[in-house]
């Protein structure tokens, strides 16, 4: 089989070609800026075999993506299709989807257990859709649970769904603009909500179809309904490019761990909290808090043990996408790479409401987009004790400024250094990353443990 194309990706109706990423990046030699659409990231997620969930207003489109996916890369949820398609609706059962009723007339009886069957060929296709999911009431959606989980129970036995491993879940639900809460005719279910690694918000005015884009929308549309692909099925491509992500992200890689505890231990940091976390109080407390990292620290928590991996996953799954883009290698900055993976694998729950309602009028995307920029500061401030850091040393370093050329410089604190500052009588300061991260209000208390293991995260 043939190796995934860029071209064999690009879906046959849906249009956007927004920029919703941007990365740093070295191809051929040479730095450049990868753009990728917001298309671009929809397949990033598809090939890490990342749930998805797309919210919106009425009629921006997320049917007609999740439509184009279904038919487009997976066959269509015809016979011998790599789809389930389900509508959010309240007489929706699940059981729909995998279970079969055979009764024998001829023998005039009835057996329940007999006569209900597991379809296994719909437990086995790789992609499920759930359209307008917050359509069906509360009961209905934590039907939808297992889905999400990849599973289904039939007679006492848990079934896994999918092939070779790979199981994607794909929701799309409405949005009030009027509080930011979901509506379709039900609230939707925080829980499940937290089973999407990733959120898209198709109204954030980023992630919308271009001027340009609504012409070819315009030139191909003669009417509002969902345009239906032609069947199509490379999902054996994506299942090998799924394999070689999953791959990597298994492994240990030192700056993905860093990113894993600066969003987990790292923002469970609250320095005014008795305990120096976020718990309860949080973030009632922050409103009078005037410690110097309140900035970022009132902002956001600690991300679930959901997100951490999906971060990584989706990181590694942007230089692929962006590698079948270039047509040639790319080597992108893993951490500039999380850093945008991380906008979309963490708002929901994790936001502070009262900001994002009274400063951001509900709009949690522009807040997440902020609010990682002030991430990114202090991952540029970590990025200065790395040569340290690898070679296992305490991060602490000292700035001066060389008499001869008049510039500041940085070197690694230790007796040596400090006392050859000393002799030559040139003043110094001190830096540690520990306290830096405080200040930037991010805990520190994983950075001993980080460094002590560098050298088997380098293996």
């Amino acid at each position: 089989m043939s190796k995934l194309t860029y071209d064999e990706l690009k879906l046959p109706f849906y249009t956007n070609s927004s920029v919703a990423v941007r990365l740093p990046a070295k191809v051929g030699g040479k730095m450049k800026t990868i753009e990728l659409t917001v298309c671009d990231v929809v397949y990033a997620a598809e090939l890490a075999g990342l749930n998805m969930m797309f919210v919106s207003d009425t009629g921006r489109g997320k049917t007609q993506l999740v439509s184009d996916i279904a038919w487009h890369h997976f066959n269509g949820d015809s016979q011998g299709g790599g789809a389930n398609w389900a509508d959010g609706r309240p007489g929706f059962e699940i059981e729909d989807l995998f279970v079969r009723q055979r009764v024998d007339l001829g023998s005039g009886e009835y057996d329940s257990d007999k006569a209900r069957q597991l379809k296994i060929e719909r437990t086995q296709r790789p992609f499920f859709v759930v359209d307008e999911l917050n359509r069906a009431p509360k009961p209905k959606q934590n039907e939808f649970f297992d889905l999400a989980d990849g599973k289904f129970t039939f007679n006492g036995i848990r079934y896994k769904l999918g092939r070779a491993g790979y199981s994607v879940f794909v929701a799309t639900a409405n949005l009030n603009r009027l509080n930011g809460d979901f509506e379709g005719i039900y609230e939707l279910d925080r829980a499940l909500m937290g089973r999407a690694h990733l959120t898209f918000d198709l109204d954030n005015k980023d992630f919308r179809p271009t001027y340009e884009d609504k012409i070819v929308i315009a030139e191909r549309k003669a009417n509002p309904k969902v345009d239906i692909a032609e069947p199509k099925d490379i999902s054996g491509k994506i299942l090998i490019a799924n394999k070689e992500i999953v791959t990597q992200a298994t492994k240990l890689d030192p700056y993905m761990m860093l990113f894993d505890y600066l969003i987990d231990s790292g923002l469970d940091y609250c320095a005014k909290d008795s305990y120096k976390e976020k718990g309860p109080a949080w973030p009632m407390n922050c409103a009078e808090c005037t410690e110097t990292g309140r900035d970022l620290c009132s902002l956001i928590k600690a991300s679930s043990e959901r997100t951490v991996p999906a971060v990584k996953s989706l990181a590694y799954a942007f230089s692929y996408i962006a590698k079948l883009k270039e047509g040639k290698e790319v080597e992108i900055d893993p951490l500039e790479a999380a850093l945008q993976a991380f906008r979309f694998t963490t708002y929901h729950g994790n936001l502070n409401d009262i900001v994002a309602n009274e400063q951001y009028q509900a709009r949690k995307q522009i807040m997440m987009d902020e609010t990682v920029v002030k991430l990114g500061e202090a991952v540029k401030k970590v990025k200065g004790y790395f040569p340290v850091m690898f070679d296992e040393g305490k991060p602490v370093l000292l700035k001066y400024t060389n008499p001869g050329t008049g510039k500041e410089e940085t070197i690694v604190k230790d007796d040596d250094t400090v006392k050859a500052l000393r002799d030559k009588n040139i003043a110094y300061t001190e830096t540690d990353l520990k306290q830096e991260l405080k200040d930037e209000g991010i805990g520190a208390e994983w950075v001993d443990t980080y460094v002590d293991n560098m050298d088997r995260m380098r293996t």
